[in-house]
């Protein structure tokens, strides 16, 4: 059987999906799992059940997901002509490929675009399949911060040189924070503006952030010069400024040459600071 995706648009936004479903010798599940893979929006469930004045109008009919044509083919199933979009995937990679495109449409569109539907039409797979990955929209978010907060450390690490003293390892580490969060930090903002988000990461980052100061507190404390409070107030100090350097210019709310330079110099003048109290030097 078969029939335009045009006129099954018309079909469903004309009574409720059961119904038509039923014409076809199918389950309304069966049929909104159709609609979802062509791209073809359905109204809400709560749709049919307000007065007709206040229901939702239906909106433009999208295009066909690439490789799919208009026509709809009930008791087969379309080919797509680009068959990586609809190979099987074990859970790790179709984990990776739903946050890749979720990264692409919250970056272009803002995370209001960024619906479990719309991810599954991106994919070309219901969004049935995209909740089996993530367990609802906040999940996905968090995992998506957790890997730009990954590729910023990993930057960072990158940028420090081995063997190198530790101002120069201080230096580094700032400079390529600060980089890597000018070029794709804007995705972190968006997400831990998210109260969910934040609430949902705050106690791994406050106990990354424990472990990361942990040696350069002991280095500070270690002959006796600076009591352990003061070296934890500089270095939490200290890591403030680096991070609301980085969310200024992932923000471009300043130019990028401007805040990095202010950045590094309170920065070394703190280092300095405390080499200076380590040392017991006057």
């Amino acid at each position: 059987m078969e029939l335009t995706r045009e006129l099954l648009f018309r079909q469903i936004w004309a009574e409720p999906i059961g119904a038509v479903a039923g014409r076809y010798g199918m389950t309304g599940n069966g049929l909104a799992k159709i609609c979802d893979r062509l791209n073809i929006p359905r109204p809400s469930r709560s749709h049919w059940t307000r007065n007709p004045p206040s229901r939702e109008p239906a909106p433009d009919l999208p295009p066909p997901p690439p490789g799919l044509s208009e026509v709809v083919a009930f008791g087969s199933r379309q080919t797509r002509q680009s068959p990586g979009l609809r190979t099987r995937l074990d859970a790790a990679s179709r984990r990776k490929q739903i946050i890749a495109a979720a990264r692409k449409i919250a970056l272009e569109e803002g995370l209001s675009a960024l619906t479990m539907r719309r991810l599954g039409q991106t994919i070309g797979i219901s969004d049935t399949q995209v909740h089996n990955c993530f367990g609802g929209r906040i999940h996905l978010l968090v995992a998506m911060a957790r890997q730009e907060i990954a590729r910023q450390e990993a930057a960072r690490v990158r940028h420090v040189a081995r063997n190198a003293d530790r101002r120069t390892i201080i230096m580094l580490s700032t400079i390529g924070y600060l980089h890597e969060a000018a070029e794709h930090g804007t995705l972190l903002q968006m997400l831990l503006r998210t109260p969910e988000v934040r609430d949902a990461l705050r106690e791994e980052r406050k106990m990354a952030a424990k472990s990361a100061r942990a040696p350069i507190i002991d280095r500070l404390t270690g002959s006796g010069a600076m009591d352990e409070a003061s070296a934890r107030a500089s270095t939490t100090a200290l890591t403030a400024v680096s991070l609301k350097a980085g969310g200024i210019v992932a923000a471009r709310r300043a130019p990028f040459a401007m805040v990095e330079q202010l950045c590094l110099s309170i920065i070394m003048a703190g280092v300095a600071s405390d080499e200076r109290l380590a040392d017991g030097a006057d």
